[in-house]
């Protein structure tokens, strides 16, 4: 291993910037990076002192190729505590990479990863496919069995060997590319965070824009050459992806915006009616819930769209504060609704209806079958007779409908019409007065089951013949599909 890499990688292990480092030896910043890079090296002076900041020894530091060591330490390596350290290290490490990079940069790293990902899997699918073509056919002279468990065999290691190597070739790519140049230090006595740039850029200084980074409890210097930054592909189309995300964003936020209004217009007249109960001091608290959490889902597309630095855990705390109010008030309305006096229909809240109707040849009654009907076989009469009982308040339409349906015969198509009659209960109040209805109730403190309010009961009065009849057009009816 060269002095460079050595010299870079003990610096990372002891937490150190480059600056730091400079500090300690009392050179400049530039000459440790210049020592890094490889373009310079330190006098026996300079490196004794390198040791003795860096905690090592001369051996440990100097050019193994140099003085000819190269011996390694088996048992070390092989080690699974070793292992085992330096798999949490890679963790850790990407964690705080992808935690102090910009979107952009993210988005970039995450494209570049998967058109990786899917080149290896391509390749891996073409030299399956040759391997097919080659391999197997002089295996055809083997019995079938044999030719089955050594395929199934094969296919199963070179599916494993394929996937290990392509995490292998995609660990190591992204260690290399990233990284190894995006590098986290934490510095209790650092003010600010900055990116540390190289040498050559600041000979030749160019004008960029400053990097943003999130704020974070510790203070970071976080330090990114930008030598080895992504290919312009993957950095337009990081670009357009998330200017794709943020118009999908931007059309999400206009229902947002519409819902914030309406929460707002029922939060204010449901807190004018709380002095009327609990009821609706609980629906006040979920609407005020409500649009807490609508107010930081708009403020999060704000913050993306924007590229605005934001406290997660601030927004996290109010937004699990609007659940607990969502909850909590739901809670209150539905205890309260219970204790409230069930409203009790009386006989003289059910009126009934009589209607009278004559039979026609394919008539249908939509309700015949219902559970609420009532068949009363009277060969006297000649039409049909219905007595409807419903609740006074509400209306009653006996409604026909004609509906054409087409049937096959013998050898022909024929088009066969069925006359149907339904039932439609509605009320003559209109909406405003439906909700004042429902107000006056709530501050009354009762409840009205309004499946007793929508229900009725059929007593259809006929003949057995026509009874029949309505049985058997029914079942046709609904064998076959019909067009209005």
């Amino acid at each position: 291993m060269k002095f460079c890499d050595k010299l870079s990688a003990l610096r990372r292990q002891n937490n150190m910037s480059q600056e730091q480092l400079a500090d300690k030896l009392g050179v400049s910043r530039q000459a440790v990076s210049k020592w890094e890079s490889g373009s310079s090296v330190p006098d026996m002076e300079k490196m004794m002192q390198l040791c003795k900041f860096l905690n090592c020894g001369l051996d440990e530091l100097v050019d193994d190729d140099a003085i000819g060591n190269k011996k390694i330490n088996f048992e070390e390596k092989t080690s699974w505590s070793v292992y085992y350290k330096e798999v949490l290290e890679f963790i850790t490490k990407t964690l705080n990479m992808f935690w102090s990079m910009r979107l952009v940069e993210k988005v970039k790293c995450l494209l570049e990863m998967l058109f990786l990902a899917i080149l290896c899997w391509f390749i891996l699918m073409v030299a399956g496919n040759i391997v097919h073509s080659t391999f197997y056919p002089i295996l055809s002279f083997l019995p079938e069995n044999i030719y089955r468990v050594i395929y199934s065999i094969s296919e199963f290691v070179y599916n494993v060997f394929g996937i290990i190597a392509n995490v292998v070739i995609l660990v190591h790519i992204f260690k290399m590319r990233y990284l190894d140049y995006f590098i986290t230090i934490e510095d209790g006595e650092a003010t600010e965070k900055r990116v540390e740039i190289p040498i050559e850029e600041i000979e030749q200084p160019k004008k960029e824009e400053p990097r943003k980074f999130i704020e974070k409890k510790k203070n970071k210097i976080i330090i990114r050459d930008s030598k080895h930054s992504t290919y312009s592909f993957f950095e337009v189309l990081a670009k357009m992806v998330i200017w794709f995300i943020k118009f999908l964003l931007l059309l999400f936020a206009i229902p947002c915006i519409i819902c914030f209004i309406a929460i707002s217009f029922f939060g204010i007249c449901s807190l004018w009616y709380v002095k009327d109960g609990l009821f609706f001091l609980g629906t006040t608290l979920a609407l005020v819930g409500c649009l807490m959490v609508n107010y930081l889902v708009l403020k999060m597309i704000y913050y993306f769209i924007l590229e605005v630095k934001y406290s997660f855990q601030k927004v996290f705390l109010l937004f699990m504060i609007g659940l607990l109010l969502i909850g909590g008030g739901a809670g209150i309305s539905f205890c309260t609704y219970l204790t409230f006096d069930k409203v009790k229909f009386s006989q003289k809240d059910i009126m009934i209806t009589q209607k009278e109707i004559t039979y026609e040849d394919n008539m249908v009654l939509l309700f015949i079958e219902d559970e609420n009907i009532k068949v009363i076989e009277d060969n006297t009469i000649e039409n049909i007779k219905l007595d409807i009982s419903h609740y006074s308040k509400m209306n009653l339409d006996l409604y026909r409908q004609v509906h054409y349906t087409n049937r096959y015969g013998e050898n022909y198509l024929k088009e066969v019409a069925y006359v149907t009659y339904g039932i439609d209960l509605y009320s003559d109040l209109d909406d405003m007065d439906e909700v004042n209805y429902l107000l006056r109730t709530i501050q009354d403190k009762k409840r009205i089951d309004h499946q007793i309010e929508s229900s009725y009961q059929i007593t259809i009065t006929c003949s057995s013949e026509v009874l029949e009849k309505l049985k058997n057009n029914y079942q046709k009816f609904y064998e076959v599909e019909y067009d209005y």
